[in-house]
């Protein structure tokens, strides 16, 4: 017994680092640190660990798509207990214990610090022996030695074929095997919950769910960036963080922070090689970007990717996604100074130039300066009254795309999504939604200052200024300021004399597309706003209101018992008692 507790204070030291311990094991598993030895492998993968749990956690986590730990405050699972605990102090008590002594950062993970202090002390311990080339992370430089190895151990038994890794080959001799392996059982299909998307990979299937989920498990501990993959992950560490550029050409000085962008060097630069072929013309291009912007520019009539909603079509996928918001109304970029979001990443850029008061794309004509190219671009038209945007149904055109829009709405008569309690048709699903509330009563967007309650966010929004003051959006010709966008539009167009909105019975032109549908009800004789009162009936919520103040006279006089339907005839009144003080 004695013996056994004196083995207590024993110590096992390493003799390459301060490390010790009071047992014998985990000094030897230590020790792999130090020799990069990995003698747990796994049967499915080319994944091998240091320790028997590691690859465990590995099988469960990519393999079995097994997740026990569970988050209480959400819907987050995992494979491994570490992270959920990570997850928690992130995502809930916002605890970051791991702290910088140099400046503000603080991480989770004591292992996010070490590679943030990185950046303080510019240690690289980890050299090529080929080349200068350092790096603080160890995997990076695996990465890089590959580049110089002219060795390729892993040689193909069929063809010429030879790797630097295993799993390469394993990949190639697929296109050997595949045709001549007999299946005695159907390998299990896993298909996606969300799409038609099926595979006999697990672990595709995992990455692939995380395109519908939007998990991004791998998160960056330098910044809020986070990831669907683990070579994401890498990339943007290398791109923004680190400044590595491991993959070095064997011809020139390039060298480049992703493999893929080695590849296109070698390829343009070096290899005057043309991989992508038009299929509509002779045309070839070294990269797949230039391809686009050719089948764009000279074949503008092949759309294949189509809105299932609308007539819209699109060369590119990215574009078809873009256009979807339009009819799901959703804004995923949202500005962190004001209530302003946007469909597009690009367009947030642009307004958060306005807080920053940047306005970098001057006229060379007048001292007009702006935060957007385009603002510029409309500005030019007002000096060369060049207007390129034409109507293809009239002859209206206009200096802005957007104006062209908006105008093309009037021609517009496709509304395919009908109101199920009245007559009320709508081009777009949200229009639809907005309306239904008139049907339901739903108020869900309550203001928390006041009583004030509305069906529609972007109307909470604007009554929020009524207590904030604020007004972000601001013209660039004038001191103008708004509290909304519409509103800043509205007033643009008396600086470029825009009327989008014109009469299809007559020739009225107006700004403002409310007006239009007030001047449609002379054309129509349609009077849909009535009073409960008495009966009158107009065409416009506006005279309705006008006349509903005739029967309450809402305006009370403070100083006897007169009231009025109009604040001005009150202004009147109260000068009256003002004459008769001073003539006392």
């Amino acid at each position: 017994m004695m013996r056994r507790h004196m083995r207590s204070h024993r110590t096992y030291q390493c003799d390459q680092c301060d490390y010790s311990t009071s047992k014998k094991g985990p000094l030897k598993r230590h020790m792999a640190v130090h020799t990069g030895e990995r003698p747990y492998h796994c049967g499915h993968c080319d994944f091998s660990a240091a320790r028997k749990y590691g690859l465990f956690s590995h099988v469960r986590a990519v393999h079995s798509g097994e997740r026990p730990y569970k988050c209480t405050y959400c819907d987050y699972s995992t494979a491994q207990n570490a992270q959920l605990k990570n997850h928690v102090m992130a995502k809930h008590t916002n605890t970051r214990p791991h702290k910088c002594t140099l400046c503000d950062y603080s991480a989770v993970e004591k292992r996010g610090l070490k590679f943030h202090m990185a950046t303080h002390t510019g240690e690289k311990p980890y050299k090529c022996e080929v080349c200068p080339f350092a790096t603080h992370q160890k995997q990076t430089l695996k990465q890089h030695v590959l580049t110089h190895s002219a060795d390729k151990p892993f040689k193909c038994h069929v063809c010429d074929y030879s790797a630097v890794q295993k799993g390469a080959l394993k990949r190639h001799m697929l296109k050997h095997t595949q045709p001549k392996i007999k299946v005695k059982k159907e390998p299990k299909k896993h298909s996606c919950p969300h799409c038609e998307y099926e595979t006999i990979s697990t672990t595709a299937m995992t990455k692939h769910i995380r395109t519908h989920t939007g998990e991004k498990p791998f998160k960056c501990q330098q910044c809020d960036y986070s990831a669907s993959q683990k070579p994401q992950l890498q990339r943007h560490i290398r791109g923004k963080h680190t400044g590595e550029r491991p993959y070095h050409c064997g011809h020139c000085d390039f060298s480049a922070a992703r493999k893929d962008g080695l590849y296109v060097h070698i390829r343009t630069i070096h290899g005057g090689e043309r991989a992508y072929q038009c299929q509509f013309c002779d045309y070839s291009a070294q990269q797949s970007g230039h391809l686009k912007e050719h089948v764009m520019a000279k074949h503008s009539n092949y759309r294949p990717h189509k809105c299932t909603l609308c007539d819209f079509s699109s060369v590119s996928k990215k574009s078809l996604k873009q256009h979807m918001t339009t009819h799901t109304g959703e804004k995923p970029y949202s500005c962190e100074l004001c209530s302003y979001s946007a469909r597009q990443k690009g367009k947030l850029k642009l307004h958060m130039a306005k807080h920053k008061g940047e306005k970098p794309f001057k006229c060379e004509v007048c001292d007009y300066a702006s935060a957007s190219k385009s603002s510029l671009k409309s500005h030019m038209a007002t000096h060369t009254n060049i207007k390129p945007y034409k109507c293809e149904v009239c002859d209206y055109s206009t200096i802005s795309m957007t104006y062209l829009k908006k105008h093309m709405a009037v021609h517009a008569l496709e509304k395919p999504f009908h109101c199920e309690y009245c007559d009320y048709s709508a081009a777009r699903k949200t229009d639809l939604k907005r309306h239904m509330a008139k049907h339901t009563g739903d108020k869900p967007h309550k203001c928390e200052l006041c009583d004030f309650s509305t069906a529609r966010r972007s109307h909470l929004k604007r009554h929020m200024t009524t207590h904030t003051g604020e007004k972000p959006y601001k013209c660039d010709v004038c001191g103008y300021a708004s509290a909304e966008m519409c509103f800043l539009k509205e007033h643009m167009t008396k600086h470029t004399g825009e009327k989008p909105y014109q009469c299809e019975e007559c020739d009225y032109f107006t700004t403002k597309k409310g007006s239009l549908a007030i001047h449609m009800t002379k054309h129509t004789g349609e009077k849909p706003y009535m009073c409960e009162v008495c009966g009158f009936k107009t065409g416009t919520k506006g005279t309705l209101r006008q006349h509903t103040a005739t029967h309450t006279k809402p305006h009370r006089c403070d100083q006897c018992d007169y009231s009025a339907a109009q604040i001005a005839h009150l202004r009147r009144h109260k000068a009256r008692h003002a004459e008769d003080r001073s003539s006392v």
